[in-house]
């Protein structure tokens, strides 16, 4: 009878060494507000925290390389661009800097985006046995301008310049003055990650939080009649 104390308690013992051994290194909630404080907010301190954190799941390596001023500046060219591509040549030229206020302050009213998690489920992994999905259940809210100065009107290829500039100035306070917060309530999946004895959580399209984002965020501006 002895023995077979011994051994149930070796079994016992080796069996909750197993448990503790897999440890969640984040709270699925810690990990998620650092993907969101990267890809929402273009975060320095979140974006270093999280290569830290998926350091041991790509082999040591930097897991994102991102450098938010040059693909920030990247896409207020792209916008600008585009934007200033429907006027005269002559007016698109003058009115270049106040058309790159102008996306700026849109952009950067996105970007401080306030992320609150209301939910987390850690439920089973249908499709891979063994393993576990957190789904994130959150809102975010973002300050808007409750009127959005309307732009010239008639043909645009005949716009002056000075008609177009006036209305990007007066944008851009719009922009700076937003005073209407807009909330929406989204869902995220983060995965678990097995690596040696420690879990992990993550998702290989982080950019989809900012594509469930930029739709509700452009369609908010309230523009007077």
């Amino acid at each position: 009878m002895k023995t077979y104390k011994i051994i149930l308690l070796l079994m016992l013992t080796i069996m909750g060494q197993q448990l503790m051994a897999q440890t969640e290194v984040k709270k699925p909630k810690e990990a998620f507000e650092l993907f969101f404080g990267t890809f929402v907010n273009n975060d320095e301190v979140a974006l270093g925290k999280l290569n830290d954190y998926l350091k041991p799941t790509v082999d040591g390596q930097v897991a994102y390389q991102v450098n938010f001023k040059e693909t920030s500046q990247e896409m207020i060219n792209g916008s600008v661009e585009n934007f200033l591509s429907a006027f005269p040549k002559t007016t698109a030229a003058a009115c270049k800097k106040e058309a790159e206020d102008y996306f700026r302050g849109m952009f950067d009213n996105f970007k401080k985006g306030k992320l609150t998690v209301k939910d987390v489920k850690v439920v089973p992994n249908e499709y891979v046995e063994g393993q576990k999905i957190a789904e994130i259940s959150y809102s975010v809210s973002f300050l808007v301008p409750s009127k959005l100065t309307s732009g010239p009107k008639g043909d645009l290829s005949k716009i002056k310049a000075e008609d177009l500039k006036k209305y990007l100035v007066q944008a851009v306070q719009d922009f700076k003055n937003a005073d209407k917060t807009v909330t929406t309530d989204q869902n995220f999946s983060l995965y678990e990650l097995k690596e040696g004895n420690k879990i992990y959580y993550w998702n290989g399209s982080p950019d989809e939080i900012v594509s469930n984002l930029t739709d509700f965020y452009f369609e908010s501006f309230g523009a007077s009649e």
